[in-house]
């Protein structure tokens, strides 16, 4: 923002060249740089949104050099020349929009407007502002003074109010929100459409100006003009904002008002204004205003105990340089035992906590003076957090499987959402902001965001073999419920002859990785897909059975699914919640010594219907030896040529021992009949 060297020299007596004074504000305010418009020094201060309302102003910034250089700053005094006639007997206000804190308004009357004098031109050209006439100049010198966004009406074009007061018409200001469909003419023949979010000025009839804005064409000042009207009000700086960014119209005056400008400031404008229109425009001020408020200054008081000072500022200070730097800036301080209650200015609504405090004391006394001292602080170790260690080497593990990383949106979009099944359309949870379109819903499954990578990194490679560690989504009922998942998929691009080798392959990853963490066969077991949500999603596939828990699943993605997201060739997902694995883990863990005896080991191969799973073959070798049988273990799988359409030939490694001899030949024989006839009877033929 540009001010005026000049200008504030004669508001404040001090000897600094401009640059000495733009090197001070940019040590202790704002970066400012120096310009020059001819030979007249202009000062650019970049202020931070937090400076806006106490600073966008000549008066504002004076008044930061003043507490800068340790000088006092009073604010000049305003002496009317105020005629008998009442302003309240000519113009009532009425505040009809909660968005307005307060509307005040005076009346000149026989006015002369004619080109402003070149002292006032010259001022608003170093500002960047360019000049119409002495009325509206005037408002807009004032604005740059006060930092206050003022406006003008033609008082006569101000439609009647139907009411009459000693005999002569009253015209009433309506302050309110737009009708949907309503229309505004701008100064600048701008037509814009509005609706009912936006703030406008109108009288009985029509629109008057764009509330905080910009003026309306109607009630515009012309060569005309004899009795003016001049605006001072407080809005809301949430609504200037949106309805600045609605219309696409950002003006000084939108900009002062959308960082929250203090009430108290209307007060002071508004006089200025009518002080120097009279000057330079001639005219007769009437007594008193017209005006409305709907909210008041709440003053805040802030405690601040002494000992907090040191420890804040990290230096030793007095509370003579505390009292001194406060009052500099405008602040009242009560010094009571242990503490000062400080209160804020008005013009300062960004201080909130007493942080904010002492901060602009700090900033006063100057950051460049601060030692550069090591602070001493007893640091301590956080507590090891079990699940992330966990997580941690889950990761590293998989990677040993010459498995990559990846990292997906925890997002899905309306289309995902619509090639779901119904039943996990319900569990959904949507996100009230979304910031698009794709990011509309939380992931339900990591399966999604899996057939996406597939479809992408099938055009660069044929094989594929992915894991992320992350969270899903889901409603169930009216909770929210997270969890964190190991997630993967393995992927050919062409479907092999055999192809549930990547469904034991995937298997044999999952069941390693237990292995790994301790998790032995008695901690979970592997059961049907069918009756579980995850059937919605895989064709076929195993559930993972914690007890009677559902901790993961492995299986191939149904194909309509892969045919949605444009996945070919075969694939196999897995889905394993994380938090039980880490119960299961730290669960207390009984150890048994070595075997004492030796082990007797048979190989048993068999043909058998591909739609058995190898669960339930597992669950029929080890119900029938539950005793001697120590371990099964399959080591050969195969499919296709030589054998029936439907079948698979499978073998499998048997470890018999026992705990209190050495077992014979013949004992095994007999164990290993009883497994071939249980076989027999789901169907396998023993090779």
């Amino acid at each position: 923002m540009k001010f005026s060297y000049n200008w504030l020299k004669d508001l404040l007596k001090f000897k600094e060249s401009p640059q000495k004074l733009a090197d001070i504000l940019t040590m202790y305010f704002a970066e400012t740089m120096v310009k020059y418009r001819g030979k007249r020094a202009i000062l650019d201060v970049e202020l931070l949104s937090n400076q806006v309302s106490e600073a966008s102003g000549h008066l504002g910034l004076v008044r930061e050099i003043g507490a800068i250089l340790g000088k006092k700053f009073i604010y000049p005094k305003i002496n009317l020349k105020e005629k008998n006639l009442i302003t309240e007997d000519l113009l009532s206000i009425k505040i009809e929009s909660l968005n307005c804190n307060c509307y005040l308004a005076r009346v000149l009357q026989k006015v002369k407007v004619k080109e402003s004098p070149k002292w006032l031109r010259d001022i608003l050209a170093d500002c960047g502002v360019r000049s119409i006439n002495n009325i509206v100049d005037s408002a807009n010198y004032v604005m740059l003074e006060t930092g206050q966004p003022l406006h003008t009406f033609d008082f006569d074009k101000i439609c009647d109010k139907s009411s009459m007061v000693n005999k002569k018409t009253k015209k009433e200001i309506i302050i309110r929100q737009a009708k949907k469909n309503e229309r505004i003419t701008t100064l600048e023949d701008e037509v814009y459409n509005l609706n009912e979010k936006i703030m406008v000025i109108a009288d009985h009839e029509n629109l008057l100006s764009l509330a905080g804005i910009k003026g309306g064409k109607k009630s515009g000042i012309s060569k005309d003009t004899t009795n003016i009207i001049l605006e001072s009000a407080n809005f809301n700086g949430v609504n200037i904002r949106l309805a600045s960014k609605k219309l696409g119209l950002r003006t000084d005056a939108s900009w002062r008002f959308e960082h929250n400008l203090p009430l108290d400031l209307t007060d002071y404008a508004v006089d200025r204004l009518a002080q120097l229109i009279q000057e330079v425009a001639g005219g007769d001020i009437l007594k008193g205003k017209s005006e409305q408020k709907i909210s008041k200054e709440e003053k805040i008081f802030i405690p601040i105990r002494w000992e907090n000072w040191e420890k804040f500022l990290g230096w030793i200070i007095t509370k003579k340089e505390v009292i001194h730097y406060l009052s500099l800036l405008g602040f009242s301080i009560q010094e009571r035992k242990n503490y000062f209650l400080i209160s804020p200015p008005p013009f300062r609504n960004d201080i909130k906590i007493k942080e904010d405090v002492m901060g602009e004391v700090a900033r006063l006394y100057g950051i460049d003076k601060i030692d550069s001292t090591i602070p001493q602080e007893v640091l301590t170790l956080p507590l090891q957090n079990e699940f992330f260690e966990f997580r941690k080497q889950v990761k590293d593990w998989l990677k040993g499987y010459n498995l990559e990383e990846v990292y997906n949106y925890s997002f899905i979009s309306e289309k995902d959402k619509n090639i779901l099944p119904d039943k996990w359309q319900q569990k959904l949870i949507e996100i009230q902001n979304p910031t698009s379109a794709l990011t509309k819903y939380l992931r339900p499954t990591l399966l999604i965001d899996f057939l996406k990578n597939i479809n992408y990194n099938f055009r660069f490679v044929d094989k594929i073999r992915f894991f992320e560690v992350g969270k899903f989504y889901l409603k169930d009922g009216e909770s929210l419920k997270e969890h964190f998942v190991l997630s993967g998929i393995l992927a050919h691009k062409e479907k092999p002859n055999n192809s549930s080798m990547l469904f034991y392959e995937a298997k044999g990853i999952i069941e390693d990785l237990f292995n790994k963490f301790g998790i032995d066969k008695d901690n979970y077991s592997f059961k049907s897909l069918e009756n579980t949500e995850y059937s919605f999603l895989l064709e076929q596939g195993t559930a993972i059975y914690k007890d009677k828990d559902l901790i993961g699943v492995i299986g191939n993605p149904r194909g309509d699914l892969l045919k949605e997201y444009g996945c070919e060739g075969n694939l196999i997902f897995w889905e394993i919640k994380l938090l039980p694995l880490l119960e299961i883990v730290k669960e207390e863990r009984e150890f048994q010594s070595l075997p004492k005896y030796p082990a007797i080991i048979r190989d048993i191969s068999f043909i058998i219907s591909q739609d058995i799973l190898i669960d339930k073959i597992l669950s029929v070798i080890q119900d029938v030896s539950p005793f001697n049988l120590e371990d099964v273990d399959l080591f050969d799988i195969y499919v296709g040529k030589n054998l029936l359409s439907g079948t698979k030939s499978l073998s499998f490694h048997l470890t018999f021992r026992s705990k209190g001899h050495t077992l014979k030949n013949e004992e095994v024989d007999k164990e290993m009949k009883k497994i071939y006839k249980a076989l027999n009877d789901i169907g396998a033929e023993i090779r």
